[in-house]
């Protein structure tokens, strides 16, 4: 990217990040690099930015190009492509599948297989939808966890349904140590997990009170824009204060 170009970015246009949010080193490291594209919009030369910053001018050009590629929202990613460990496009294996003994060496495996048997992703989206698994809800003194039942009888019809598909012992998933339950757990959890209902009925829900029917939310374009509360009790109040195109605030309580 050249300095002309980065200079007529509009950083204020981007999606901001609580950097609060993040703990130590992380925030730091995002903190760093937040300020290495600041000082790089306003022209610092590429000595003083790694100076002051500690970021190289090779991995300066990268996070730009981060920084600018398309969300899944309709926006770029802009600062959220800092954050460490973000990944702005979907991880693809090249590599062919070779496990190791102790389960390693798959990583990308199981969506690779896949995409190359749309068929079986169909079929794990249809189990779903039938209530092949249930939702079962764990809390711990930190967290709340969500747990699968009925997932080793889904996994025994999953391998079978590998097998029908042409795949053999050599090939992944049973070549895995596991062959591949783990990764299947994971993927049909986030197809449970993919609309509010869903999830709330696979945990056994009966009605869903107030539920929008088929409407979906448009895309936010600024923060706030689209807020939504899912909760059986929220103790805590809410007010939402609008200012309008004249300068006066607009008051509102949830």
């Amino acid at each position: 990217m050249n300095r002309r170009f980065a200079r007529e970015l509009d950083l204020s246009s981007w999606p901001a990040f609580d950097a609060s949010a993040l703990r130590n080193p992380q925030r730091a490291i995002y903190l760093a690099r937040r300020q290495a594209i600041e000082l790089y919009v306003a022209s610092t030369s590429l000595a003083t930015i790694e100076a002051r910053t500690g970021v190289k001018r090779a991995h300066l050009y990268r996070m730009l190009d981060h920084c600018l590629v398309p969300h899944e929202d309709g926006r770029v990613f802009g600062w959220r492509a800092l954050v460490p460990y973000t990944r702005v496009t979907p991880y693809q294996r090249i590599s062919l599948v070779r496990p190791t003994a102790d389960g390693s060496g798959a990583a990308g495996a199981f969506d690779e297989l896949l995409q190359r048997h749309p068929a079986i992703a169909e079929w794990i989206s249809q189990q779903v939808r039938a209530k092949r698994v249930n939702l079962e809800q764990t809390s711990t003194s930190e967290d709340l966890l969500v747990r699968l039942r009925g997932l080793k009888h889904l996994h025994a019809d999953f391998l079978r349904r590998c097998r029908e598909a042409g795949l053999t012992a050599a090939d992944y998933p049973f070549s895995a140590q596991r062959m591949g339950i783990r990764s299947l757990s994971k993927v049909v959890r986030a197809e449970c997990l993919r609309t509010f209902g869903r999830a709330a009925r696979l945990a056994g829900a009966s009605h869903l009170k107030g539920m929008p029917g088929g409407v979906s939310a448009p895309a936010a374009r600024q923060t706030f824009d689209i807020v939504e509360f899912d909760g059986h009790r929220l103790d805590v109040r809410l007010k939402v204060v609008v200012r309008d195109p004249l300068g006066f605030e607009q008051q509102f309580e949830i």
